[in-house]
């Protein structure tokens, strides 16, 4: 599962060449039947091993233009949109929307756990929701945004969390979706990539600067990424707050879902098969899209007296 071989031509090219991805996962909502958010999202973010150190180069650069070094972490947004944290954020935003979802493909799915569609009952303990739905999104990601790949490698990573004695997450995720993508793949061989893992387990990343390991800087830097990207699809869904600053921010996202909901033909940014956020289960248990919450809110103006 580790290991594999490529075919070459007669000129030793790699008939169907193989493309290596890291993949960052983060999460937002806690799950706790009858009493937890109701929507629990996994955002995933595939960013090509080719091309990470030129998207750490213009994370960095960003940090540079507003002297932002510390944990780029959408809980600590507060009202004001012009202050470093702020400033750093919407830079970040902006080089992924306009230069990296051309190669950089985010999915998130979003689980409504208050749908009469939800079947609770499937979960005998939080973490087994979690990881399935984790799986879940990963799995949808491939299918939706790598299938022109015929051959890809995968290393996935998540922001480290505390974990229950018996939660076997680290393990669940690349075996399961191996094995998943593999037997779909083996069915309809033109909808799924081949895919080889590069590491056994999920890599579990520190997302605060100051605290990672040299070594795991970059890994660091791209889970704040995908973070604030699944934390701003969370409150583009619900507007849970009512800090300026956080509405701002998920108004861009929402701006992207919307966009993305068109036919590809109408969308305007460009974004198809590259961002999307998917929704479920409806009553009958089909994914749906709901109401925005933070594009039907009624508010002052975002941008006085800030």
């Amino acid at each position: 599962m580790i290991m594999g071989l490529q075919q070459l031509t007669m000129f030793g090219v790699p008939a169907n060449p193989e493309f290596a991805f890291n993949v960052y996962h983060d999460e937002s909502g806690t799950y706790v039947p009858g009493a937890g958010d109701r929507w629990l999202l996994h955002g995933v973010l595939f960013v090509p091993e080719a091309k990470q150190v030129q998207l750490l180069s213009a994370l960095q650069a960003a940090r540079d233009e507003v002297g932002y070094y510390q944990e780029v972490h959408y809980a600590g947004i507060r009202k004001s949109l012009m202050g470093p944290k702020a400033q750093c954020c919407i830079k970040w935003l902006h080089l992924y929307v306009g230069q990296f979802s051309e190669f950089c493909f985010y999915r998130c799915l979003a689980v409504d756990t208050h749908s009469s569609g939800f079947q609770h009952d499937r979960f005998d303990k939080p973490h087994h929701a979690y990881n399935r739905f984790a799986r879940m999104a990963i799995e949808g990601a491939i299918t939706w945004s790598l299938k022109p790949f015929q051959c890809v490698a995968l290393k996935f990573h998540s922001h480290d969390r505390f974990r229950q004695e018996g939660d076997n997450f680290a393990t669940y995720i690349p075996r399961e979706v191996y094995k998943s993508i593999h037997e779909k793949r083996t069915k309809k061989p033109t909808d799924y990539p081949e895919i080889r893992l590069l590491h056994p387990e999920v890599i579990p990343v520190v997302s605060d600067p100051a605290q990672a390991s040299p070594e795991m800087q970059p890994e660091c830097e791209l889970t704040q990424l995908v973070d604030l990207m699944t934390s701003n699809t969370a409150q583009a869904l619900t507007a849970s707050s009512g800090q300026r600053a956080k509405i701002a921010l998920a108004e861009m996202i929402a701006n992207w879902i919307e966009d993305t909901r068109k036919p590809p033909w109408l969308q305007t940014e460009e974004l198809h098969r590259r961002f999307s956020v998917s929704c479920f289960p409806d009553e009958k248990g089909r994914f749906y899209n709901p109401t925005l919450a933070v594009t039907t809110r009624h508010q002052l103006p975002l941008f006085e007296d800030l």
